[in-house]
């Protein structure tokens, strides 16, 4: 219980959640970006070639608490001291769930390039991910890892947990990716596309509890009348765990010219870009898993523990767990054990409504089984206008993180030709309302626009028969 319960402070004093990097997810110069919400998106990419640098991104955000009472905004809090005069109080309480929940996620990203070749566009690329995700945390949980354990008004109370998961994994990922246009015909193009990756685990740690009853007896005291959890930890190495990883994607658009024949940066009619009046796309994303061989793992089936003292509980490896359970019924002990990817369905719809200007919507809805021991991803909505040219791009997306539709987070992001930065939640960085999420991404990146063959002089007056000279692309798909 001991362990449980600073797995979840840990975890939901820091408050973290996951995002999709809504701003630049439907930019159509985002290039290898694109694919991470649906891998058919670099299929026909409007750059003949991308080539990222580097990248990094985090994102914060629970259902439980909050830092408020701030006395300026984030950057002045910074600035200050985040433990000054100024450090605000945490509140509980945020989102239409029964049960508190949040998801941690942190990216480094390495060298990635996308190509054009064709109809066809392939990528290869590295980046490190770090994960973690609570689901399942009653109100009376909840009180507990906000009050303390020894919270009076829950004292000698008996209570049962259901469903409830602390999962995280840190692990780099070594990726390739295919995007196919399949079909181009009249004015509509349907493009499919594959992502996937060697995952090379580097930490890892798994409590799934389907059952707990317990009583908190006193400010020592603490009673397991009955359990059934499984658990499992690997420690950090290069190569703890190693697994498999796909996403898989379809896109349609319905085009503002005929696409009969066309192949992106080849040929005539090639070098620009088809324009299409709306594109809409559907994608599974972060199959797979991580096997982590080496692991300490165990289960739980049944037992009664009493503990004489939860505030001292020393758990440093396998055998002071041997030691805590050795009275429980149906303790097993293990080598080795998964975690699955944080898994979900996405749609995307993105609107034309005129030059350089677009609306989108899209959606995720994790996949992660209650009992599972699979990652969970967040479930969010968001609506995003942005304007976009070759080398200047703005988007203003505003996400519900969870479906919460009175909590809306607003973000922003700007695209400087390569040099990308944004946020899908901007306000703690201007405002002192309440501090229930932070996030903030960059990219740097090098984009070619256009092709080899594609790179001769536009429309000469004349072109002799025989001639070994470049005949330019021709641009009817402006």
């Amino acid at each position: 219980m001991r362990v449980l319960l600073l797995c979840c402070t840990a975890f939901i004093l820091g408050g973290i959640h996951a995002q999709e990097r809504f701003g630049m997810a439907h930019s159509n110069y985002g290039g290898s970006d694109a694919g991470y919400l649906n891998p058919a998106r670099p299929a026909g990419q409007w750059a003949y070639a991308d080539f990222r640098l580097f990248g990094t991104e985090v994102f914060t955000w629970n259902s439980l608490v909050a830092w408020s009472d701030r006395e300026r905004p984030l950057l002045g809090e910074v600035r200050e001291g985040i433990a000054g005069n100024s450090a605000g109080n945490v509140i509980r309480r945020s989102g239409p769930v029964n049960s508190d929940r949040g998801i941690v996620q942190t990216k480094v990203l390495g060298p990635e390039f996308s190509l054009a070749m064709g109809r066809g566009t392939i990528g290869a690329g590295v980046r490190s991910r770090v994960h973690t995700s609570i689901s399942g945390v009653s109100e009376q949980l909840a009180n507990i890892l906000f009050e303390g354990i020894d919270h009076a008004p829950q004292l000698g109370e008996r209570y049962q947990l259901q469903g409830l998961k602390v999962l995280g994994a840190a692990w780099t990922e070594v990726g390739v990716s295919y995007a196919h246009i399949i079909k181009a015909e009249g004015f509509g193009m349907l493009s499919a596309g594959t992502h996937l990756r060697y995952n090379m685990g580097h930490a890892a740690g798994a409590l799934q509890v389907a059952d707990l009853d317990f009583t908190v007896v006193d400010t020592a005291e603490l009673i397991i009348h009955e359990a059934s959890a499984k658990y499992g930890f690997a420690m950090p190495a290069m190569r703890a765990g190693s697994g498999w990883g796909a996403d898989l994607g379809l896109v349609y658009e319905r085009t503002m010219s005929e696409a009969d024949g066309y192949r992106p940066h080849k040929g005539s009619g090639g070098c620009t870009p088809i324009r299409y009046r709306y594109r809409i796309g559907l994608s599974l994303l972060d199959l797979g898993g991580v096997r982590y061989k080496n692991g300490e793992a165990g289960s739980i089936d049944a037992g009664s523990l009493v503990i004489a003292d939860h505030g001292d509980v020393p758990i440093q490896d396998a055998s002071d767990l041997d030691s805590l359970f050795a009275t429980a019924t149906g303790w097993k002990r293990g080598q080795g054990f998964s975690v699955g990817m944080p898994t979900g369905l996405s749609l995307q719809y993105d609107q034309r409504l005129a030059d350089n200007t677009y609306i989108a919507f899209s959606a995720v809805q994790q996949l992660a089984g209650r009992n599972s021991m699979r990652l969970r991803r967040s479930n969010s909505m968001a609506i995003t206008p942005r304007f976009e040219t070759r080398y200047v791009e703005a988007a203003l997306p505003v996400v519900f993180h969870e479906y919460d539709m009175g909590k809306p987070s607003i973000g922003f992001m700007l695209r400087f030709n390569g040099l990308v930065i944004g946020s899908d939640h901007i306000m703690p960085f201007l405002g002192r309302g309440d501090v229930y999420a932070l996030d903030l991404y960059m990219r740097l990146r090098i984009m070619l626009f256009r092709s080899p063959a594609c790179k001769g002089k536009r429309a000469p007056k004349s072109h002799r028969s025989g001639s070994k000279d470049m005949i330019p692309c021709a641009t009817p798909n402006e």
